[in-house]
């Protein structure tokens, strides 16, 4: 493709260049000393390669902003199509289009429960020779890759942003229950059962059932428990811990519908103080005017008795392997992930970048240094996410939903929760 596009851009060239000899010679007409003008090339006529990605951005303005200096630096056209906003229809969207071995979006921007999916079915090109060789791939968490993006030695993605679960509470809240911080369990309770009134809750959530499963693991590592135990009396103790909230109105029933959007915007409205969000979470807050020291911010986790540990996400870009354009796709994703691809992408679309080593640099990223120190205080952790991500995702928060509405008791909802991580390990 790129050798035809040079001889299609000679031809414009020479093309141009005739037309130009023409119109001064009939612009000289009778005169003498006639200037041959030099001709402009449009834009357009100067990319060497065209390509197509799918992106959960799209519509984002800074975003695109990006696109066309990549188009530029790469001369490379880049067309950006939207997704679905909801999760689960995103996720179908991708899966129908490369199960049918659809060529028209060459790359795929990728979270964790998508590529655990995609990657065992055959559908993406492998980028561990080329674009994630070993040098590249050493600056990102080798168990994140592992875990996440690889099976065997393969590496079917390339993380470009970084996502971290944090804490994230109201100063004014806090300040209200006449707290300075929650770094001891005590803090944290005195926060959760103080009388807030009607229509503010201490903790809000997002736990529609295909999004509960990060405070569900979030939670059970503060209280020390283990996900994969459910006869361990601290993995118990964080689901109790759950279940009292809703019985003694520390957060809302109405959150089981909730996913993201939902919580944040209920979160910015006043209506409850603390919430579990990703880091991406933080230009939301910015958005609406709610980020800062005395008003939305992150915070420690609380020492519950358990782990200081927290999850840790990416997006990323796989390539589709019914691409009719893989070596212009692999040229752009290579970009995206270098260095330099990277931390232009970080400063332009205001994200943390996924390289690890761009993590230790002074970058221009809203709420970046707040992460740094948060970071600093925890240990992160690859969420478990097994191939039939989406519907094993949707039967723990079934589950999850039936146990907080007492359709399911504790020992019910344990052992089945117990059966679900036993067949999916």
């Amino acid at each position: 493709m790129k050798k035809d596009a040079d001889i299609y851009r000679k031809m414009r060239c020479i093309l141009g260049v005739c037309a130009a000899v023409v119109l001064a010679g009939l612009g000289g007409c009778g005169k003498s000393g006639g200037e041959l003008q030099e001709v402009e090339i449009p834009e357009e006529d100067k990319w060497e390669d065209e390509i197509t990605i799918m992106h959960v951005d799209a519509e984002d303005q800074n975003f695109l902003a990006y696109i066309d200096a990549v188009e530029k630096e790469l001369k490379m056209k880049i067309n950006v199509l939207s997704y679905p906003v909801n999760a689960d229809s995103r996720h179908g969207k991708v899966s129908s289009l490369l199960a049918a071995g659809d060529a028209s979006v060459d790359i795929f921007a990728v979270n964790d429960e998508m590529i655990n999916a995609f990657k065992h079915k055959g559908y993406l090109e492998p980028l561990q020779n080329d674009v994630m060789d070993a040098e590249t791939a050493q600056v990102f968490e080798p168990e994140y890759l592992e875990k996440t993006v690889m099976v065997g030695e393969q590496i079917y993605s390339a993380p470009y942003m970084l996502d971290v679960l944090a804490l994230w509470i109201n100063e004014e809240w806090l300040q209200e229950a006449g707290l300075t911080g929650i770094e001891t369990k005590e803090d944290f309770y005195r926060f959760i059962t103080h009388d807030w009134g009607a229509g503010r809750y201490a903790y809000g959530g997002a736990w529609e059932k295909t999004y509960l499963y990060n405070e569900l693991g979030e939670f059970i590592n503060l209280f020390g428990g283990n996900y994969f135990d459910w006869e361990n009396e601290k993995t118990r103790e964080a689901v109790k811990f759950f279940k009292e909230c809703i019985d003694k109105g520390y957060t809302s029933k109405d959150q089981m519908i909730d996913q993201y959007d939902q919580m944040n915007q209920k979160f910015i409205d006043g209506k409850y103080g603390m919430v579990c969000m990703y880091s991406g979470g933080v230009k939301t807050y910015v958005n609406a005017g709610m980020y800062g020291e005395d008003k939305i911010h992150m915070t420690p986790l609380p020492n519950l008795g358990g782990n200081q540990v927290t999850y840790i996400g990416t997006w990323q870009y796989a390539l589709n392997k019914a691409s009719k354009n893989k070596e212009a796709a692999k040229r752009f994703i290579s970009y995206a992930v270098s260095k330099e691809g990277n931390k232009l992408y970080a400063e332009m679309v205001d994200r943390i970048p996924a390289r690890s080593d761009l993590l230790k640099e002074d970058l221009n990223v809203t709420g970046y240094k707040e992460l740094q120190q948060f970071l600093q205080s925890v240990d992160v952790q690859v969420r478990p996410i097994p191939s039939n991500s989406m519907d094993y995702l949707k039967t723990v928060g079934e589950l999850f939903q039936k146990y907080m509405l007492d359709e399911l008791n504790l020992d019910s909802y344990c052992e089945q929760m117990q059966e679900l991580v036993d067949k999916s390990r």
